[in-house]
């Protein structure tokens, strides 16, 4: 009777030793597995090499390996998942995914256009693809933007100059780290679209520059001033000498005072990346960059801006 307990014993043993093999079988597959889905966002990834922000996404993304929800996922999800060829869908945003068919194919300058120029959906989805799109643009030594007073401050329709609403910004902190580093160095989107509307008007014809901030069409707060353009640096110096302020039918404003430290190149300015009829990129003096989109007069009507 021992000795047939004893054999139950060994066989027992026997085959929880068989079972600690398959297990370490089946880890060594998974791995196989795993390193095969890199080899092959490593391919997908080389056949969009052209566009810069798909092409650091995937290195990123084959430095880090594959995502845990992915490795959590099991074989048949990790396969499915290697057979979608876009390389930014390896980064951990779902939200930028319904605009990356659009974006794919356009160049930096072309993506911050379109981008600027969409409705509020289609730019919260593209927010990533906006700010590593900034990046390289202003990492590249590019020719000056031309004829800028035209372009930034022309009156050529009589409605007191040209008109552009702040889109985009990216921080000095942000800015400065991708720069250095790489964009993904910074998380999250990187930058922010602006949440109220806030409106610049150049008029080239009396060199004056107003700020505002516009909420409903019911209240304003308008900074105003002077503003010099210096189309050989590409460089807008400007400071504000007057405040006007509205809410409804209320409106008043003062003058500001002056400041004797803010005169020459130690005022606040704006060194201008591009600027065409449609888009301006530009850094601040704080160090960050923007994004302002140009509006017409109907625009400014159905805002209640400047009217």
């Amino acid at each position: 009777e021992r000795e047939s307990r004893g054999i139950g014993v060994w066989r027992r043993r026997g085959t929880g030793g068989q079972g600690a093999r398959r297990e370490r079988d089946r880890e060594r597959e998974r791995e196989r597995e795993r390193e095969r889905e890199v080899k092959r966002m490593h391919r997908s990834c080389g056949r969009l090499s052209g566009v810069s922000s798909s092409a650091g996404v995937c290195a990123a993304a084959a430095r880090r390996g594959l995502p845990a929800s992915r490795r959590r996922g099991g074989l048949a999800q990790q396969q499915h998942n290697a057979s979608v060829p876009a390389p930014r869908r390896v980064r951990p945003r779902a939200s930028t995914e319904g605009s990356s068919s659009v974006l794919d194919n356009l160049d930096n300058l072309a993506l911050v256009k379109k981008v600027a120029l969409s409705g509020k959906v289609f730019q919260q989805i593209s927010a990533r693809e906006m700010f590593e799109a900034l990046i390289a643009i202003n990492q590249i030594k590019s020719k000056k933007p031309e004829n800028l007073s035209k372009v930034l401050a022309g009156n050529e329709a009589g409605e007191g100059g040209s008109y552009w609403k702040l889109v985009y910004t990216v921080g000095k902190k942000n800015l400065n780290e991708a720069t250095s580093k790489g964009t993904g160095s910074v998380g999250g989107n990187g930058g922010n679209f602006f949440p109220v509307t806030a409106v610049q008007n150049w008029n080239e014809e009396t060199n004056r520059i107003q700020n505002g901030i516009f909420i409903l069409g019911v209240f304003s707060l308008i900074f105003s001033g002077d503003f010099e353009l210096v189309d050989k640096s590409a460089i807008l110096y400007f400071d504000f000498d007057r405040l006007d302020i509205s809410l409804g039918p209320l409106s008043f404003g003062f003058d500001l005072p002056a400041n004797e430290e803010r005169v020459g190149k130690k005022r606040p300015f704006f060194i201008w990346l591009h600027a065409d009829e449609d888009i301006a990129i530009g850094r601040g003096r704080g160090g960050g960059i923007a994004v302002w989109k140009k509006v017409d007069k109907s625009y400014r009507e159905d805002e209640g801006v400047y009217v």
